[in-house]
């Protein structure tokens, strides 16, 4: 069966059907999703990770890479790592990109540090050697370290302690009448 996307010729279209599908797909794996206001962002949705977000920029693509030398590989999709008009993504930008091949209907989620290096993403689903391939369907990348209780940010690995304090007596003040049986000390 023959993919929707492969009928839409506007690339604007095209690049908004693509974030549905992300969209729709990770809706469908349990992710909580945002949509930035506006195309000012440089990234496309935000997923909520235990109180934090991850940007996602979601690509999409159906173009063919053509072999432009007998040692290149065939199969080759490529989608273009340029922001709006001619500037290069920075890793700054997002946290992760999602690569959709549309003839395919198979996702890359690609780490930002990774994405960013190259002008163009050139992914071969049918080929287990391509350097994108360890990224292919790596839905679990999102995910982060939600489950294990600390939070990884560009390499650090945050822990937080919680400690038992008892709560603070409210006073019996003009402006607080709510609770007059407490008392408490106020220092200047």
């Amino acid at each position: 069966m023959k993919s929707a996307g492969l009928r839409i010729r506007n690339p604007k279209e095209r690049g908004e059907w693509a974030e549905l599908r992300f969209m729709a797909k990770a809706a469908e794996l349990g992710f909580k999703l945002t949509k930035p206001w506006g195309d000012s962002a440089p990234y496309d949705i935000a997923i909520e990770r235990g109180g934090h977000f991850a940007r996602v920029q979601v690509k999409s693509t159906m173009c063919r890479d053509r072999p432009r030398k007998p040692h290149h590989q065939k199969g080759v999709f490529m989608a273009n790592m340029r922001h709006v008009g001619t500037r290069r993504y920075l890793q700054s930008d997002f946290d992760y990109l999602a690569v959709y091949v549309i003839p395919k209907d198979v996702w890359y989620i690609i780490p930002s540090e990774v994405a960013t290096k190259r002008i163009a993403i050139r992914v071969a689903p049918s080929n287990p050697r391509n350097q994108y391939e360890p990224f292919r369907e790596a839905w679990h990348l999102l995910r982060g370290n939600e489950h294990t209780g600390t939070e990884s940010v560009r390499g650090l690995t945050l822990h937080a302690v919680v400690e038992d304090v008892a709560p603070p007596l409210i006073a019996e003040h003009p402006l607080c009448p709510c609770h007059p049986e407490r008392s408490m000390h106020f220092t200047k």
